[in-house]
């Protein structure tokens, strides 16, 4: 599972590879037999499973999958599938999560206190110069905690509370490094039969906090949408943040998806439910680092 293929100088989630890492990872993908996802598609009905077998993953959609991945992909031959988060494509603006990012530990200088009144009153005193103590949040601190608020918002009034963020901090700018693919980009990579596109909900919402008609309305949309572009059906899907709960199996069901993928460390296997495949996150490690964690995982 990857995110991002981009030199970043933070990275709270460990979301990003280097592209001088991801080629020398790909180098030592080589020894193994990198399948395209319609291969586990087989196993899941024929439990049949051959050795040393991996399927490359991006959740997402950023920009830097189509300027950095897709040629090192193309010159090492190997496919990989990209679950995108629709919304993304039109709006063009940064995740949440990298706004806060920005906002929490790239801003200069942050006020030395943090009051809003939505969408539930917070009042929390900020780390700044001169400014600490025991009730004081740390910049870290402070992009954990609303991170961990945000996530169980709706997109609507997420998209709110982080303008909010932006307007309080006076950072506003979205980098556009970290904006996604557009239309054109997608359809490109659509159009190389090494690749194909998968779903990742509208907004990227954790998916087990909301309702039946929620979920649906997200997932239904995001596969509309990406069907409608490529003229492919979409039939593979990847839970944003991992969130899923038994709706989600039923609402996948009833869409005729063959495929799903949490966030969960784990190996696909003959026993692994069809909606609940686990992934294997990978670090900004080079090649040796990285034959040493694929070689523990394989085990």
């Amino acid at each position: 599972m990857y995110h991002r293929i981009a030199d970043v100088e933070v990275d709270p989630w460990d979301l990003a590879v280097s592209p001088k890492n991801f080629e020398e990872q790909l180098r030592i993908l080589r020894g193994f037999n990198v399948v395209p996802l319609c291969y586990l598609e087989s196993v899941a009905t024929q439990r049949h499973l051959a050795d040393n077998i991996i399927a490359i993953t991006f959740d997402d959609g950023y920009i830097d999958n189509y300027n950095h991945a897709k040629p090192l992909l193309e010159i090492f031959d190997m496919p990989a599938t990209f679950f995108i988060t629709t919304e993304s494509i039109e709006k063009q603006q940064e995740f949440w999560w990298d706004a806060l990012e920005r906002i929490c530990l790239r801003t200069h200088t942050l006020p030395n206190s943090l009051t809003l009144s939505r969408p539930e009153p917070i009042s929390w005193k900020i780390e700044s110069q001169g400014h600490t103590g025991i009730d004081v949040l740390s910049r870290s601190d402070l992009y954990f905690k609303l991170c961990e608020m945000v996530l169980k918002m709706p997109s609507e009034i997420r998209d709110i509370f982080v303008e909010d963020l932006k307007t309080w901090s006076s950072n506003k700018t979205d980098r556009a490094d970290y904006l996604t693919m557009k239309r054109q980009e997608l359809l490109n990579l659509n159009s190389n039969p090494l690749f194909n596109l998968g779903a990742h909900t509208v907004t990227h919402p954790f998916l087990a906090n909301h309702s039946y008609d929620y979920q649906k309305k997200e997932i239904t949309e995001s596969i509309n949408f990406l069907e409608q572009l490529t003229k492919n059906p979409i039939k593979h899907f990847a839970y944003p943040h991992g969130g899923h709960n038994k709706t989600t199996l039923e609402i996948l069901t009833q869409l005729g998806l063959k495929l799903a993928f949490t966030t969960n460390q784990g190996h696909f296997d003959r026993d692994s439910h069809p909606f609940t495949i686990p992934r294997l996150q990978v670090k900004n490690w080079d090649g040796c680092q990285f034959e040493s964690e694929l070689r523990k995982w394989m085990n």
